[in-house]
């Protein structure tokens, strides 16, 4: 398999948009490590009143480990559909914004091309508005995302082997920038 695209950044950043445009011009399939985290344990707000902040990140660091691992995904049937992993096509990795904050996930990231899709809060402001799916946001959604923003920001551009401004920018034109970003990489 090529090398892997990871989709870094803050939440309602547009990494599962993005991702899923990128992944239809690479002719492959989006792995979404949320999408997965939920569909093994339930819901955000679920998991986050079962296990916790801690036990949300150990799921998460796990679909982050088993997007890049078509073995372990086959085995543990959750496996998803798309090119063989013989052909070409680079698995295409929307990443939850709070992957960067485990070492180890930092490092599987830095494995393949990793992109950062840096926002601020005026563009994921109209995205998270009154959004109750998000733990970590709390009763003010907006300042809350401000300052794990603020945390995590030195992590996302570390981590990055690219990064693309997405304000004013729409999913297409930025999933269209890392495509040729990649390519322009010898990917």
């Amino acid at each position: 398999m090529s090398t892997p695209i990871f989709l870094i950044g803050p939440m309602a950043s547009g990494k599962s948009a993005v991702g899923a445009i990128l992944a239809r011009l690479l002719g492959t399939t989006l792995i979404d490590t949320d999408a997965r985290v939920v569909a093994a344990h339930g819901t955000i707000p679920e998991i986050f009143a079962a296990h916790g902040e801690a036990g949300f990140r150990r799921f998460e660091s796990q679909a982050l480990a088993d997007a890049v691992r078509p073995q372990a995904k086959a085995a543990s049937g959750t496996a998803t559909p798309g090119p063989p992993a013989d052909r070409c096509a680079p698995a295409v990795v929307a990443t939850g914004g709070g992957s960067v904050l485990a070492a180890g996930n930092r490092d599987l990231i830095a494995t393949g091309f990793a992109v950062y899709l840096l926002t601020d809060a005026a563009t994921v402001g109209p995205r998270i508005g009154t959004d109750t799916t998000r733990p970590l946001l709390g009763a003010t959604p907006l300042e809350s995302w401000s300052r794990i923003f603020a945390e995590r920001s030195e992590l996302y551009e570390a981590t990055a082997t690219l990064c693309i401004d997405t304000r004013g920018r729409t999913a297409a034109e930025i999933a269209e920038a890392i495509l040729t970003a990649y390519r322009d990489a010898g990917h």
